[in-house]
């Protein structure tokens, strides 16, 4: 296995027109469990009135379940494996923090959907997604293939970013200071941009530990313990109780279950199919997903409109559009 920071000299082929599909299909039903997070949290969220505290719950709860899954031999197999990666020197430490970075995107999270709304939030952090996947894979970063920044890449990756604006328009608040507006956006899209990296990180444990339950299961000690500390301190600076009046609604705590399958499959999918296309594919899967919640389990009375259809229908065509650069006519 090539050691960090040095590819291959026989970089791995390109996928198949059918595994590309494959997996894709495999990342977008990945995709559909994060706005059933998303609908765990932002409820768990409004009955304690702590944003923070809820995405600790939520990566909390996710951390008690994989430690519980280590009865089985071979996730703790999978974390030896990832230790003595580390001893041997065949993976550097700081791998094992990428889950603090989805902690910054729930705090980014937290912050900004308070001043412009969910549909900005979602743009902007949309946005530094595709722009990470780009970078990412064109950087080789933790990889022993580097993407070429073909057209077709660029163009589904803007693809990707306007059916999103499209999908959220109806939803877009008027009246908001353009100042303020462009200085909060810079949370959401920072935590994108990070987002990205964060997925090539987990990939790259996956891969040199043989399974993606060690990237899974540390992805969520780093998260815990950051939103732990962030916690602490904002309670602690509010004069709150450490830990809130909990509601008694069991489903409210099913969200670290919803981010398992996700960071789970984007460990296995990642050093297959690349952070781009994993990250379009994912955001498909999050509107189709959105539309299914939307209509079976309405918060307004809006129901599900044309935007957010077409939106998720441009989206799948981007997917489309991703594949196409590596599809190789056999000879």
């Amino acid at each position: 296995m090539a050691s960090l920071g040095k590819p291959s000299s026989t970089p791995p082929a390109a996928p198949s027109r059918a595994r590309l599909v494959l997996d894709a299909l495999i990342t977008v039903a990945a995709g559909l469990t994060m706005p059933v997070q998303s609908r765990m949290n932002g409820a768990l969220a409004s009955e304690i009135s702590d944003p923070v505290f809820a995405a600790f719950v939520s990566f909390g709860s996710g951390f008690v379940l994989l430690t519980v899954l280590l009865v089985l031999p071979g996730n703790r197999r999978a974390l030896s494996a990832l230790w003595a990666a580390i001893r041997s020197r065949r993976m550097q430490p700081w791998l094992i923090v990428a889950g603090a970075l989805g902690a910054w995107l729930v705090i980014a999270q937290s912050i900004s959907v308070g001043v412009f709304g969910v549909a900005l939030f979602m743009i902007s952090l949309i946005a530094g997604q595709t722009v990470s996947g780009l970078l990412v894979d064109r950087l080789g970063f933790l990889s022993d293939r580097r993407q070429p920044l073909t057209p077709l890449r660029v163009i589904s990756a803007a693809v990707t970013i306007v059916a999103v604006v499209w999908s959220v328009s109806g939803s877009i608040p008027a009246g908001l200071a353009v100042g303020t507006m462009l200085l909060t956006a810079l949370l959401p899209l920072s935590a994108g941009i990070l987002s990205g990296f964060q997925q090539a990180m987990n990939g790259r444990i996956a891969t040199i530990a043989r399974a993606p339950f060690s990237a899974t299961y540390m992805n969520f000690v780093a998260g815990s313990v950051a939103l732990l500390v962030v916690t602490l301190i904002e309670r602690t600076s509010r004069g709150l109780a450490i830990v809130p009046q909990l509601p008694g609604v069991w489903w409210m705590y099913l969200g670290g279950a919803m981010g398992i399958v996700f960071i789970f499959t984007g460990a296995h999918m990642v050093p297959r199919i690349g952070v781009l296309r994993f990250t379009i594919a994912a955001i498909g899967g999050q509107l189709l997903g959105s539309l299914l919640l939307d209509w079976v389990w309405p918060t307004s009375t809006a129901g599900v409109s044309f935007a957010a259809i077409g939106g998720a229908v441009l989206t799948f065509g981007a997917i489309a559009l991703s594949a196409l650069p590596d599809v190789r006519r056999r000879r």
